[in-house]
């Protein structure tokens, strides 16, 4: 029976709860709004399944990374709408081409998100550019385990402990499954994201219909957030600015067990590795545009094989894992101060979502945005005159 006695050492995958042959364990939300296994021990026979499935304590090592890649979709409207290059596009495009279908994160018509199986191009749109916050899994590794048995090929998007959550629930390999891992930060919590939303919604009188974490209309490199409302207005900001990014990106609103996250290695766990590739134009200055460049790591021989299905819709070239590492140390290193976040939530809990966001990310001043607007610009002056990628 699986026991968590530290909320550290749960990634909420909710792995545990599909694999139980008896039903008995069901995902709550805590406090925070993190999911948690409850378990019934009355109804439970310790047959040891969701221990075997939990991808905290089984960390699969089989994959190392044996190709680097900086790529960059040819579709620029597709890279547009992506977060980093639009890899992730080409890749679930091929399986879907194929007769197969793609697994991913989506925010659904109440601005959750949650995995969904998209069979065609146009459920796949949802299932493009990045959501920071921890994705609903309940339902879909049974989902995929359904479709993998019936011969459809998948592709299954996560983050790294939910690649390994979906590979340790299948117990064994299947020749139609591919899985991506995405490179990450971290996740936040859905209660928190779902409390700034209802602020969104009050600030600008409508209901929120979309929402981008990385709207690229402005700039790759520095993330802008864009959501739209009913009404036709909507929220288009620095993500500096913005109070619910600003938690984020100084690591407040993140899971407890992403500060001792085991993925946090090059031994991946999905058969490609997908992420920004950030400060490649600090090594090839005329390759990044400003729109958008995908760090790809070809993890094993199945993930070379999708991949080079795609590569010609690419732009892209072999670099090394010492360049992938210099720019997203998310790759070896863990999340480095957990009691950032845990003063955060301690204001949560007990004052509630406004009263943590005023003390730890209140509203930028406008003479300080205007300052630091001009600060930035002229950076980027100096730098496109002297050449410097960042």
């Amino acid at each position: 029976m699986i026991d968590i006695v530290r909320k550290e050492d749960c990634s909420g995958c909710s792995a545990c709860a599909a694999v139980c042959p008896h039903g008995c364990i069901e995902m709550r939300p805590d406090e925070e709004g993190f999911l948690f296994p409850e378990v019934d021990s009355s109804r439970c026979v310790d047959c040891g399944l969701c221990d075997r499935v939990c991808p905290i304590t089984v960390v699969p090592k089989d994959n190392n990374v044996q190709h680097v890649l900086a790529a960059k979709n040819n579709d620029n409207s597709q890279r547009f709408r992506s977060s980093s290059g639009g890899v992730f596009r080409l890749l679930a495009e091929e399986v879907l081409n194929n007769g197969g279908v793609v697994a991913g994160c989506r925010f659904n018509e109440n601005m959750e998100a949650e995995h969904v199986v998209a069979e065609s191009r146009e459920e796949l749109e949802a299932l493009m550019s990045s959501k920071y916050v921890q994705s609903d899994t309940r339902g879909i590794f049974e989902q995929v385990r359904t479709l993998l048995k019936s011969g459809r090929k998948v592709l299954f998007s996560g983050v790294p402990c939910q690649v390994a959550a979906l590979r340790s629930f299948l117990f064994k390999p299947y020749d139609n499954l591919t899985t991506v891992d995405i490179l990450c930060h971290g996740v936040p919590s859905p209660k928190v994201f779902k409390e700034y939303v209802a602020g969104l919604e009050h600030r600008y009188g409508a209901e929120m219909k979309s929402y981008s974490f990385r709207w690229k209309e402005k700039s790759w490199k520095r993330l802008y957030v864009n959501a739209a409302f009913a009404n036709n207005k909507r929220h288009f900001l620095y993500a500096g600015y913005d109070s619910y990014m600003q938690l984020f990106l100084s690591d407040r609103l993140q899971r407890s067990s992403c500060f001792h996250c085991p993925y946090n290695m090059l031994h991946r766990p999905g058969d490609i590795t997908l992420g920004d590739f950030w400060g490649i134009g600090k090594t090839h200055y005329d390759f990044d545009d400003n729109k958008g460049v995908s760090m790809v790591l070809i993890n094993n021989v199945r993930g070379k094989e999708l991949w080079d299905k795609i590569a010609t819709r690419t732009v892209s070239f072999d670099t090394d894992i010492e360049t992938a590492v210099a720019g997203n140390r998310v790759l070896v290193d863990h999340l480095p101060d957990q009691s950032r976040r845990d003063e955060f939530y301690r204001e949560y809990v007990a004052d509630g979502f406004a009263a943590a966001v005023a003390k730890y990310s209140p509203e930028t001043p406008l003479y300080s945005r205007l300052f630091h607007n001009f600060m930035r610009w002229g950076l980027d002056i100096v730098r496109k005159i002297k050449r410097q990628g960042y």
